[in-house]
């Protein structure tokens, strides 16, 4: 099922206008700039992203602002995506 989910987030990458990708796994929503395999930088089944936000929602109380943790990039194993979708693709911003 990996295997798929990362098929799929590459070739949905060619067609959106955007390169910002959100992810959901478990209970973490990350979001950064989706890195082009173009080059063959990519290892298969994993996403990577760079200029990344991770933020938790399990632990966050009702109104509290959650600003994440910030990374220069990060490497996501396709098999713990819940979810993913494209910044264009967001309804309310």
């Amino acid at each position: 099922m990996s295997e798929k989910t990362y098929d799929a987030i590459y070739k949905i990458a060619k067609q959106t206008e955007s390169d910002v990708l959100m992810i959901w796994a478990g209970h973490l929503q990350i979001t950064g700039l989706l890195l082009d395999c173009g080059d063959s930088k990519c290892l298969s089944d994993i996403v990577t992203l760079q200029d990344v936000t991770v933020k938790c929602h399990k632990h966050k109380e009702n109104n509290e602002s959650d600003n994440g943790k910030h990374f220069k990039w990060l490497n996501i194993p396709a098999c713990k995506i819940d979810a993913f979708t494209f910044k264009c693709c967001m309804l309310d911003e």
